[in-house]
This record gives structure tokens, sequence and C-alpha cells, in this order.
């Protein structure tokens, strides 16, 4: 069973309103056993963190000890994750040593991970007795549309672009975005997953990240996402469930705009029943 802990990542020296608001949500709607922030020792003293500290007692900051971990772990990768981190740092893909720190840590105690810019709505328990979870979002090109390296992508991605922009910002862009949502690719993203402590597909993703962390400059989810749907598609995981995107992604990538710009509770109320 995947334990009902919460898992969030923030190796940066500030820490935002967003981020205090998404672990708030989690506190007060999902009913956790715990909270944990894996984060650098920067973070003392900044306020929004030490709000979190003094209003949840089920919130566990944890410092982050890449080589501690990894020599935990026992994975025959430990040299060339700690190289990869090394790399990614120097180029500054914060977001892609997040993605090495939320696999290792689920892969040692489990829980539930959440990007800092989510915002949970009710409890997680349905999903708890799984192996593990992973979630889809509608996107302009998967992992699968840009190995293939074809140039008529552009011609399909450029209007559906757009399209998701005029969608974010205009009064029925829901509904709007909704019908169209047919037009995107699903494909799965690890802004949110949950798995078992030692579950194998993790083990795999954290592999499959130092053999081709070298290539993360050619493309900004390839250590993410890119991976994460690469491995699911060999279909080897049979206890992991691949959950649709009004699960977790209803409105997809840019479409939080509508929430965020909206000043008035009963047109956002309003906009969360549409979803």
């Amino acid at each position: 069973m995947i334990p009902n802990r919460f898992v969030f990542v923030w190796d940066d020296v500030f820490f935002p309103y967003t981020a205090y608001l998404a672990i708030k949500a989690v506190a007060s709607r999902a009913c956790p056993d715990e909270i944990r922030l894996l984060r650098v020792s920067a973070l003392d003293g900044v306020e929004n963190f030490e709000r979190l500290r003094r209003e949840l007692p089920c919130f566990n900051p944890v410092l982050i000890d890449l080589p501690g971990w990894l020599e935990e772990s026992r994975l025959s990768c430990g040299k060339e994750l700690l190289a990869a981190n090394e790399f990614l740092k120097q180029r500054n893909y914060y977001g892609s040593v997040s993605d090495i720190l939320r696999a290792l840590y689920l892969f040692l105690h489990g829980g539930i991970y959440l990007d800092t810019d989510t915002l949970a709505l009710r409890p997680f328990h349905p999903l708890l007795n799984r192996g593990g979870f992973v979630a889809e979002e509608h996107i302009l090109v998967d992992s699968k549309a840009y190995k293939r390296n074809s140039h008529w992508r552009y011609f399909r991605t450029a209007p559906l672009t757009l399209l998701r922009d005029v969608c974010s910002k205009v009064s029925f862009g829901v509904w709007l975005f909704q019908m169209a949502a047919p037009l995107y690719t699903r494909a799965i993203h690890n802004a949110t997953m949950g798995f078992r402590a030692g579950h194998p597909l993790l083990a795999d993703v954290l592999v499959r990240i130092a053999e081709r962390y070298r290539d993360r400059p050619k493309r900004y989810p390839l250590l993410g996402p890119d991976t994460l749907q690469d491995l699911v598609a060999e279909k080897r995981y049979g206890d992991v469930d691949v959950l649709p995107p009004r699960c977790f992604s209803p409105l997809g990538p840019s479409m939080t705009y509508q929430y965020f710009h909206q000043r008035n509770p009963r047109a956002i109320d309003r906009l969360y029943r549409r979803l």
C-alpha cells in the first residue's frame, strides 16, 4: 500500500506563497498522516516556510541529503546520479534536480508526491491501496512524438498553443478547453504520483535518468514526464494505475490562469463546478 504521506520538494532559498498554499491545501483537504518537505537549510527563518511550521502539526521538513539517500537506496547508478545532480545544477535545471529527488525519496519511503503549484481538493484515500499511480494531462508533444523528430508536428502544435492561451484568458475558456481537449495529446506527467516504498518503476526511473541526463539540454521534460511515459509504455508494472486528466489535471498547463486571476469567489466556484 501507499503510505498516507505527502512529499514536496523545494530546493531553493526562498519560499513563495503558492508553495505555502499547496501544502496548506493538502493539510486541510487530503487528511494526511504526515507532510514532508524536502528542503535546503537556507529556508530556516523564511516567513512562508516558518508559517507552515507554526500552523501544521503534521508538517515535517527534511533536509535534502542526496548522497546519503543514494547510499541507503543501494542503487547501482548512485555515482551517475550524483554526477547528474552536479550537471543539472551547473545549468540551473532545478526542475530536473527535483525529478531525481522525488523519485529517490518515494523509492526509499513511499508516499504521494505533489508539485508545489498543485491544489488538493479532496482526500486521496481511495488511491492508497494501489502499488502506485501516475496521472495524465493534455499536452502538446509527448515523448513518443518528440522522438519521431518530425517538423510537421509544429503545424499542429502552433494553433493548439494559441487556442490554449485564448482559453486561459476568456470567460468561457474552461468550457472551450473541455470541448477542444481531445485535440491534445494525453500523456503521463510526474507532478502528481504515488508509490509504495521500493517500487520497481521508481528504480527504473532513476536508472534511466542516470543514462540520459546529458541529453537534458535538448528537451525540458526529458528526465521527468518523458522517462515515466517511456517506462509505463513498456507495460511491465501491473500494479500501477494510470489516471485520466480529469483526476488531477482537468484544465492542463497554463489553464490555471483561470483560477489565479479570478478575484470573485463566486466566479471561482462556478469554474470548479464546470470541471
